[in-house]
């Protein structure tokens, strides 16, 4: 037998209790063969007076209902009885069951249907945020389905306070993505990255998400380590029906797609996203045999042999983008047990390329032009490979009991070729070229079993969850070298530069590996006591969390050089040679050829680890229109890394314990208005990379990145104030503001090296942020029938920030005062949505854009670097067939808007185009793509 249950009004998710009046449960009763009404069927609330009988036309209403969950039970003479377990009511509206009852043949058994509470639509979106406990902005799964966002870095972009960095990383409220943490569903998710504290959002593909929910204020029950925001991503898990999807889909960029595009030669496996040949072959010498050996000795040649001569670059044309999906849903009732699955299998390849213009300048002085120290035009090669697997289930013991098994998988690789012209007008004002080609991949596990008991009528919660991350990280054979344009020859030739020992820059190969684990494992106690108002009441909450995580990293740096003992005259014919040629392996010898040497330094080796123990005890109290929750957490934390460097041993140990005090008071108005005060204090630890001395060389920027062992944990003071209007289902406005003070903000800093730029991390003094925020959302059905219109949505989101620095009174700069570093000044998001649900159409249209902040604070030797505004639009149109199969056409990028990276050349801490100076420029290019979504049942 089929049950259907149709939940159009959604209700509370994980706090469990509700402000408003009662609701009811309506719906029909049919013959499941015969499709005719019953009349006279009972249908009763379990362990409740509450019931009815069906009318003439099988329809019943079972009203004045108080929110929460119940178990429907539907009997009729001559059929079978049919239970509906964890059936929820939501104040003021109506939960819509439709029932079809079997006849019974003489089997008097009971059928048992287990509804699960929908967590993905607009109108469960607004819900959840009327009811949380916190400041909290989101998006649903109906929105992410309405716009061509692919995966959850692109949905993010349309959340309120939200901004999205390099297409992957996510900024709340214009802070720095560093100060965010990330949860993927209730466990903590690792960092992604090898230099920076920060989760890759466009790793996860958008049909896995069920929500994704930015929580901005503080409470006891979440981790402290946060001061933009705690986003929580929320994947899907069970399926309403048994579905198989297929989904294709077709990607054209504009000026990559069929165009010149070149590339070294892979590895067999790049398609799937990871590398099978480019590490260091075997039998290559170890580091302390090439430290040990001489300039003469035979090893370096031989080790020099052993190397992949791969510096041809093959021309081919980019293919168009693909992306290939497989997703299937499954419920299997064994007993009154459920089992649930949803499953996704995702693969992709896309292709880039764009033209950079890149450029340094000497140091500016007051009244005079600026000059420009090199100018380079970089032609970027990109092609991405992505393998995605999502596996999820969940086993539904009875209505109380229930315990979830989640496994995402994702494996990614990039193939990058820059070739870069241009001229240095110190070293080589003649000419110059320059080549990059890099590898990088990923593999990332985050897996997690939860489980959830309720007892004593749902009074008493206990949720457990322990969890388990991985993250590997292989940068091989990184090779780069730089030529210059011989003056001494007719027709010129370009000659490459060989450096007189290691050298990251000029005929280096690096190989880069890092693995990191981490094990999550927490308890949360939840204890409801009867208030003054039934459906308000009085909650106690304690719990803990245990976060261990541990990193260990190794890279080498071979360089290949022409000893000066050697035959110059042979020197001079391999430095003139074509690079493929140049390095061929019988090119390395002794006595007239290239030799290899060791570039490793100590601290290009670390391990470190970070153990965070958590308690916390917390609570709600509601007091008239008054609702108060808080509590306190303690967070003990111990941070260590083992490195080294030429002068001895570097080591970091910092232990620290932390007691994070929070408050949120909400006043309700009335069940659709209310006003939030919040007020938290929260820290943010030092990632591994940000301590780790590991000095790396980025050819794309031209500059050394590298971590500072004394960094301190910042500390931040957060004040939310918020008004939120809820006028109908699934539309809301709301006008806030905020305040934060750091101590020890953490931030990205340039250093005073010679010619080259360094960036490194370091502790400010203090910094304060203050910002307003608006959002709206609102449907023209509640305000008119015209057959356009009504079909009309909006979401608009706009946030203006303030922020200030103070550097400390002794620190060597014009001024000790400007803006957070990372931190946009304005943010806004807008959609407009049409959907026609009589013909199954819909189209979009967004916009997004946010301030100009910096992306690398300077110094009294360099001006800060700015990341300027840039302002996007996304059109998407989709159209449904028969229920099964999806049609999707969107244009991403409609205004292929520069990325621009400017100097504050003048120091005014402010950007003018026709003064100050830009280092960094390019275009993507608009997106066409077309996909289209079979449903097999």
């Amino acid at each position: 037998m089929k049950n259907q249950i149709y939940l159009t009004l959604l209700f509370l998710f994980l706090t469990g209790f509700s402000f408003g009046q009662s609701g009811s449960i309506r719906g029909v009763v049919i013959d499941a063969k015969t499709g005719e009404t019953i009349i006279g069927a009972n249908v009763r609330i379990e362990n409740t007076s509450q019931g009815v009988a069906t009318g003439m036309d099988g329809d019943f209403e079972i009203s004045k209902v108080e929110p929460g969950t119940y178990t429907i039970v539907v009997s009729f003479i001559s059929f079978k009885t049919v239970r509906f377990e964890d059936v929820l009511v939501v104040s003021e509206k109506a939960t819509v069951m439709n029932v079809q009852l079997e006849e019974d043949l003489g089997d008097l058994n009971e059928v048992v249907v287990m509804a699960t509470r929908e967590t993905g639509s607009n109108i469960a979106i607004v819900s959840e945020i009327r009811k949380s406990l916190q400041v909290v902005s989101g998006i649903s799964a109906d929105q992410i389905k309405l716009s061509q966002d692919g995966n959850a870095a692109q949905v993010m972009k349309r959340v309120a306070g939200v901004s999205i960095v390099d297409n992957k990383f996510v900024r709340v409220r214009g802070v720095d993505d560093r100060y965010n943490v990330v949860m993927i569903n209730n466990s903590v998710a690792p960092t992604t990255q090898v230099d920076k504290r920060t989760f890759s959002f466009d790793l996860i593909p958008s049909e896995n998400l069920d929500r994704m929910m930015i929580y901005k204020s503080a409470s006891p029950e979440v981790p402290g380590d946060f001061a933009g925001g705690m986003i929580k991503v929320f994947t899907k898990n069970t399926p309403d029906d048994d579905f198989v999807n297929l989904h294709m889909g077709v990607g054209f960029r504009q000026n990559t797609t069929f165009n010149q595009y070149s590339q070294t030669r892979g590895s067999s496996t790049d398609w799937l996203g990871f590398d099978n040949s480019r590490s260091l072959p075997g039998g290559f010498p170890s580091t302390n045999d090439l430290l040990n050996s001489n300039a003469g000795s035979p090893i370096r040649a031989q080790a020099g042999q052993l190397l992949d001569n791969n510096y041809r670059m093959d021309t081919t044309n980019a293919l168009p983008d693909t992306q290939l999906g497989l997703s299937f849903g499954k419920n299997w009732d064994v007993g009154r047990k459920r089992l649930s699955t949803f499953t996704s299998i995702n693969w992709g390849q896309a292709y880039q390329f764009f033209l950079a213009e890149r450029s340094r300048y000497f140091f500016p002085e007051p009244g005079r032009p600026t000059e420009k120290r090199d100018e380079y035009f970089d032609n970027t090669y990109m092609k991405m490979n992505e393998v995605g697997v999502m596996s999820n289930w969940l086993l539904r013991l009875n209505a109380n009991n229930k315990i979830e098994f989640r496994n995402l998988f994702n494996q990614s690789g990039m193939n990058e070729t820059i070739f870069r012209e241009g001229k240095d007008f110190v070293q080589r004002t003649d000419g110059a070229r320059d080549y990059s080609f890099r590898y990088e991949s990923k593999s990332l596990y985050s897996g997690q079993i939860e489980g959830t008991h309720l007892f004593n009528d749902e009074k008493t919660k206990w949720n457990w969850v322990l969890g388990g991350n991985y993250l590997y990280h292989a940068e091989p054979d990184f090779r780069r070298l730089r030529t210059f344009l011989s003056k001494d020859v007719t027709e010129g030739e370009w000659i490459i530069i060989d450096p007189p020992s290691a050298s990251p820059q000029d005929l280096g190969r690096y190989y880069g590996y890092m693995n990191e684990f981490g094990v999550i494992n927490g308890l949360n106690f939840e204890k409801k006591f009867e208030g003054v108002e039934k459906d308000r009441p009085r909650i106690l909450r304690a719990g803990y969390l245990i976060d261990y995580k541990q990193r260990d990293f190794e890279a080498r740096y071979i360089t290949t050089f022409f000893p000066g003992f050697h035959d110059q005259f042979s020197r001079q014919e391999l430095v003139r040679k074509p690079i493929y040629e140049s390095f061929a392996p019988e090119n390395y010898r002794q006595g007239d050829g290239w030799l290899v040497q060791e570039g490793s330094r100590p601290n290009d080796i670390y391990d470190a680890s970070t153990l965070v123990g958590a308690a916390y005890i917390g609570g709600v109290y509601p007091i008239s229109k008054f609702n108060l929750s808080g509590g306190v957490r303690t967070e003990y934390s111990e941070q260590n890394l083992n490195s080294g460097d030429f002068s001895g041993p570097i080591t970091v140990n910092n232990v620290e314990l932390a007691v994070l005090p929070s408050l949120n008071v909400d006043y309700n108005f009335s069940p659709k208005s209310l006003v939030r005060l919040g007020y938290g204090k929260t820290l943010n630890r030092p990632e591994f990379r940000e301590f780790a001395p590991f000095l790396y060389y980025s050819f794309e920027f031209i500059a050394g990145f590298s971590g500072n062992p004394n960094l301190q944990m910042a500390r931040v003071d957060n004040l939310d104030l918020r008004w939120e209007i809820y006028p109908n289902e699934g539309e809301m406005f709301s006008l806030g503001g905020f305040y934060k003070f750091f101590n020890d903000p953490i931030e990205k800093v340039q250093q005073n090296v010679t010619e080259t730029l360094q960036f490194n991390y370091a502790n400010a003094d203090n910094a304060q942020v203050a910002g307003v925020e608006i959002e709206a959302r609102k449907a023209l059905s509640t305000v008119t029938s015209a057959p356009f219109l009504k079909n009309l949505s909006f979401n608009v989101n706009a946030s203006l920030v303030w922020s200030e620095v103070f550097l400390g009174e002794d620190v060597a700069f014009e001024a000790n005062r400007r803006a957070l570093q990372g931190q946009s000044p304005y943010m806004v998001n807008a959609a407009i949505y049409y959907i026609d649900p009589a013909s199954n159409f819909q189209t979009s249209l967004a916009y997004n854009v946010q301030g100009p902040r910096i992306f690398v604070a300077g110094n009294v030797n360099f001006p800060s670097i700015y990341e300027l505004e840039r302002h996007a639009v996304d059109l998407t149109v989709s159209k449904t067939f028969k229920d099964r199969t999806t049609f999707k056409f969107g244009i991403q990028d409609i205004l292929n808007f520069q990325y621009r990276f400017y100097q504050d050349s003048n120091f005014d801490k402010r950007i003018t185009l026709d003064v100050d100076d830009p280092m960094y420029i390019w275009r993507k290019g608009t997106m066409f793509s077309f996909s289209l979504n079979y449903k097999l049942k």
